[in-house]
């Protein structure tokens, strides 16, 4: 799976056709694509979070 740190450079490339289209239909495609990357970097930092607990973030336990 793609590493996180690709997904938000994607993002950010997303984001940036976003500004630079003057089509509104395209605009909304590029911002919905550059959430839905974002999205999934978010999945795969909490994937290899569980995965590699030494590199997972100090979290509070639920509580009971």
């Amino acid at each position: 799976m793609a590493s996180a740190k690709l997904l938000r450079r994607q993002a950010a490339g997303a984001a940036l056709l976003a500004k630079r289209t003057h089509d509104e239909e395209s605009r909304h495609r590029c911002e919905q694509l550059e959430r839905m990357l974002l999205y999934l970097a978010e999945l795969e930092e909490q994937v290899d979070g569980v995965t590699n607990p030494s590199a997972a973030k100090t979290e509070s336990a639920p509580p009971n």
